[in-house]
């Protein structure tokens, strides 16, 4: 009968739609599972002040450099911190590396570091860490002993033991100097703050700016700040009474 056939056919349907929502929603639930089962071993490296408080506008003072006779073409970055691993995961093939915004964004090789188990940490007042760094163009002699104050980002990367690739990045200043804006009702500029580390997955971002003083020797404006001063030029000429 036309009628039977008509439900025999929607019930069909019904069984299919339901059978593919239950595999769908098995399938949600497997991905959902190993993924909590990956962050419960997720690595989380960071650098931390010994007293465990940011510096903030004297971060310059958590760096020093030394040289090292018996490592010609060497200079070594003395970090007064301790390096730890506060995630529940080991964290492997952990590498250091400076980036420095004094040089244009210049950025070292990354220095090695044995792996770290869930909360492992390295450095201490009485051994700092010391880490190597290759003295090559445009990296010399005088540049190396100008890094802690001049405009700097450490950069931390690591590997869980699914070979998931994870950073962290501290920036020298507490403030976003690239990232004015006028405060409400007043005449002054005002630089949003900058926490001392960025946690990401994946790769470090190329550029991304964080401590980058516009202006400074060898900073490079990006495309999106010169749109920015050029619009707030703007806006301040046309504001004008």
């Amino acid at each position: 009968m036309p009628g039977s056939e008509a439900w025999t056919a929607i019930g069909t349907v019904a069984m299919a739609v339901t059978t593919f929502a239950v595999v769908m929603l098995g399938l949600w639930n497997r991905k959902d599972d190993e993924r909590r089962h990956r962050d419960g071993l997720r690595p989380i490296c960071v650098l931390t002040p010994y007293d465990g408080v940011d510096p903030r506008p004297y971060r310059s003072d958590l760096l020093g450099v030394e040289t090292d006779p018996s490592r010609p073409g060497f200079g070594i970055v003395v970090i007064r911190c301790a390096l730890r691993n506060v995630g529940p995961g080991p964290a492997l093939n952990v590498r250091i590396a400076f980036r420095l915004y004094s040089l244009g964004g210049y950025e070292t090789e990354g220095c090695e570091l044995g792996p770290l188990h869930a909360g492992e940490f390295r450095g201490s007042v009485d051994e700092p860490l010391r880490v190597a760094i290759f003295l090559r163009d445009p990296l010399r002699d005088q540049e190396f002993g100008q890094i802690p104050g001049g405009s700097w980002e450490i950069i931390l990367t690591y590997d869980d033991v699914f070979e998931q690739s994870f950073y962290s990045m501290h920036p020298k200043h507490s403030f976003q100097m690239n990232r004015l804006y006028r405060e409400s009702g007043a005449e002054k500029f005002t630089a949003p703050s900058q926490s001392w580390v960025t946690l990401g997955k994946g790769k470090p971002p190329a550029q991304s700016g964080a401590g980058l003083l516009v202006g400074f020797t060898g900073a490079k404006e990006t495309a999106w700040q010169s749109c920015t001063r050029i619009l707030q030029r703007t806006w301040d000429f046309f504001s004008k009474p």
